[in-house]
C-alpha cells in the first residue's frame, strides 16, 4: 500500500495537523495518527478518501482507515464491497456495488446515530444497515491497516475526517471537484511589443491520482488548461520558472505529461530548472528533454549549469539556477561570477531575471536568503524584474532592495507558481512589500516588454476570474 500526498485530517471545528505529507514527500507506507481529542467523533462523523486499488482480494479485508478497537473502520471486504464496520465486532453496512478496477475512486461513509450512508464517486450505494453504536477510544487513527492487519493494497489520498455527517449533496460536491469542464483556448492578445508568458510548477506526474489522462481535476493537474494560455496566444516567448514536470522529472514523464500540453509551445520556450528536476540526478531528464538526449547545450543552457541569458526585443533576460545545493549561488561561485560578467556585457535599459526559488515569499516555503549574492548582483546592475515559482501561489511585490526595503530603485518580484500542478498555502503573515496574493486560481503572467518599461497581466485559466494587472517604467 502506498500513500501519496496524504493531507490533513479535517473536523468541523478546524484543521487537525495530523499528517505531515502534504508537500509531496516520498511515497509512504501505513500512517499512524496519534490520538487527540478532535479525533473523538463518536457516533456522528464522516470519513472520506480517494483510493486506487492495486489489487482486489477474495480472502481478506483491505482497510482504508480505522479508529480501531470497537470504533469505526472503512474498508473493502473480500467481495470488493465498501464496508463501514465496528472494529473487531461486526459490519454496519456494505455497499450495493463493488470496486474492482484500478482507477481512482472517491469513497465516503457518513453516520449520525442509526442514519448511515456509503458513497462511491458521489453516488449513494448504501446497502442494508445493521446499526452499531460507535464509541470513542484512545487508540491512534491508522490509515492503510487496522490493528496491524488487513493492509490496503493500492494508493490512498486526501483522507478527511469530519465530526458531522455530511449531506449527500456535500459528498457529491467533494467528488465533483474531479469533474473538469473543457478549457477553451483564449483569444490571442496582440501587442506592438514582445510579450512573454511565465509560470512554473506545471505538469503533474502521470501517476498522480488527479492526472485523469492529462485533463486533471478542477483543483489539480491543470497543465492542459494553463497550456491553452500559451499556445497560439500571440506570445513572443515563454519562460518556465522551474518544476516543469513532477514528481522527479524523468524524460519519460516529460514526454507523457509536459509534452502534450506546454510542450506544444516549445519553439518559444526559455526553460528554468527547479528542485523537482533534480529528483533525477543532475536534472538529466530536464536537460535531455529541452536540449536533446545527451546534448551538452541547448535551450535549457549548459548541462550541469542551467544558467544562460538571451535578448527579447530591447530587453536582456538572465535565467539562473537557484538550486544552490546543486550549482552554487554563493558570492564568488562560477554562477555568480558569470552573472556579474553577463550583466556588465549587456547594459540594456530594461533587464529581467528568472529563477525557481523566490528570494522573498509569503508562501509556506518562505524566503530564500541563500540567493542573496545573486540578488545583490541584480540590484547593483539595476535589474527591473525577478520572476520565480516554487511556492504554488501568485504573489506580486513592490520593488525592494536586497534587504527587503521598499524602494523605487528596487527589483519587483513576481511569484508565478500557478502553472497547474497544485496550490499551496500562504504563511500566517504576509511578507513586507507584498502587494497582491492568491492561491486559488491557476494561470500565467503575461508581460509586455516595452523599450522603457513593462505591462503585466495575470491571465487565469478559462472559467476563472482572478486577475492582476499594471504598468511600470524600468529603473
Amino acid at each position: 500500500m502506498t500513500l501519496r500526498l496524504l493531507r490533513t485530517l479535517v473536523s468541523s471545528v478546524g484543521l487537525i495537523p495530523a499528517i505531515a505529507a502534504a508537500q509531496r514527500e516520498p511515497v509512504l507506507k501505513q500512517v499512524t495518527v496519534p490520538h487527540a481529542s478532535p479525533l473523538d467523533v463518536g457516533d456522528t462523523f464522516t470519513i472520506e478518501a480517494w483510493v486506487k486499488r492495486g489489487s482486489v482480494s477474495s480472502s481478506g479485508n483491505q482497510v482504508i482507515a480505522s479508529q480501531q478497537s470497537g470504533s469505526w473502520v472503512l474498508m473493502f471486504n473480500p467481495s470488493n464491497r465498501l464496508v463501514l464496520r465496528r472494529a473487531t465486532v461486526a459490519d454496519i453496512v456494505q455497499s450495493t456495488t463493488t470496486v474492482t478496477d484500478s482507477g481512482w475512486h472517491h469513497v465516503a461513509a457518513t453516520k449520525s446515530g442509526s442514519s448511515v450512508h456509503l458513497y462511491v464517486d458521489g453516488t449513494d450505494v448504501t446497502g442494508t444497515v445493521a446499526d452499531q453504536t460507535l464509541p470513542n477510544n484512545t487508540q491512534p487513527l491508522v490509515i492503510g491497516q487496522s490493528s496491524g492487519t488487513a493492509f490496503y493494497k493500492g494508493t490512498i489520498d486526501e483522507v478527511a475526517l469530519y465530526n458531522a455527517a455530511l449531506s449527500a449533496s456535500t459528498v457529491k460536491t467533494h467528488f465533483d471537484k474531479g469533474a473538469v469542464a473543457p478549457s477553451p483556448t483564449p483569444t490571442p492578445i496582440t501587442s506592438p511589443y514582445p510579450v512573454i508568458g511565465a509560470a512554473g510548477d506545471i505538469a503533474c506526474d502521470p501517476d498522480d491520482y488527479s492526472y485523469n489522462g492529462g485533463d486533471g481535476t478542477a483543483i489539480r493537474c491543470r497543465q492542459k488548461a494553463t497550456s491553452n494560455l500559451v499556445v497560439n496566444t500571440g506570445l513572443s516567448g515563454i519562460v518556465t520558472l522551474g518544476d516543469e514536470q513532477y514528481e522527479d522529472a524523468t524524460l519519460g514523464k516529460f514526454q507523457t505529461s509536459y509534452q502534450p500540453t506546454w510542450g506544444r509551445a516549445n519553439s518559444l520556450a526559455h526553460p528554468g530548472v527547479g528542485n523537482h528536476e533534480y529528483w533525477t540526478p543532475g536534472a538529466a531528464g530536464y536537460f535531455d528533454y529541452f536540449n536533446g538526449v545527451g546534448n551538452q547545450n541547448g535551450p535549457a543552457g549548459p548541462r550541469g549549469k542551467g544558467y544562460y541569458s538571451f535578448n527579447l526585443g530591447s530587453w536582456h533576460i538572465v535565467e539562473l539556477n537557484s538550486n544552490c545545493g546543486e550549482v552554487s549561488c554563493a558570492a564568488g561561485s562560477a554562477q555568480e561570477q558569470w552573472l556579474r560578467s553577463d550583466l556588465a556585457r549587456n547594459p540594456t535599459a530594461c533587464t529581467a531575471a528568472i529563477w525557481h526559488h523566490p528570494r522573498f515569499s509569503s508562501g509556506v516555503l518562505g524566503n530564500h536568503p541563500e540567493l542573496s549574492a545573486l540578488y545583490n548582483d541584480l540590484y547593483n546592475a539595476r535589474v527591473d524584474l525577478l520572476l520565480t515559482g516554487h511556492d504554488h501561489v501568485y504573489e506580486r511585490f513592490a520593488p525592494q532592495t536586497p534587504s527587503g526595503i521598499a524602494s523605487s530603485r528596487g527589483i519587483r518580484e513576481f511569484i508565478v507558481g500557478t502553472g497547474g500542478e497544485s496550490h499551496t498555502n500562504f504563511s500566517l503573515s504576509a511578507q513586507p512589500n507584498s502587494q497582491v496574493r492568491q492561491n486559488t486560481t491557476f494561470g500565467i503572467l503575461r508581460l509586455a516588454l516595452r523599450p522603457q518599461g513593462y505591462d503585466w497581466q495575470f491571465v487565469p485559466e478559462a472559467g476563472q476570474s482572478f486577475t492582476d494587472s499594471g504598468s511600470a517604467s524600468c529603473i
